[in-house]
């Protein structure tokens, strides 16, 4: 019985290695990390609009931008929103309440 307990023992010992050693070499791929503070906000100026029912932040960001050839990524217009409006996620705006809306200049 001893022997027997021995192999399951072992066994065991390498499922266990081999499932930590596929899991540290998978663990990086598919999963990427940025920090905010790296990423660099092109220069922009806040502008207060009035929240209007149907507007979205990506919407009244369009309408308030006066040069048609600059664009702008959409990750950018949220995190440059979510400096200028720190307590309020781009998702939870509300009608009839005022919010600071980037405005881009062109480089």
């Amino acid at each position: 019985m001893g022997f027997l307990r021995r192999i399951s023992l072992i066994t065991l010992i390498i499922l266990v290695a081999v499932s930590i050693f596929q899991d540290l070499a998978h663990s990086g791929s598919g999963i990427s990390f940025s920090n905010k503070a790296e990423t660099e906000l092109p220069p922009f100026e806040a502008v207060p609009v009035k929240v209007k029912p149907g507007d979205t932040v990506l919407s009244i960001t369009e309408e308030i931008q006066t040069g048609s050839a600059y664009t702008v990524v959409v990750d950018i217009i949220l995190e440059a929103f979510e400096a200028l409006n720190p307590n309020t996620s781009p998702d939870d705006i509300q009608i009839h309440e005022i919010y600071y809306f980037p405005l881009f200049q062109e480089k």
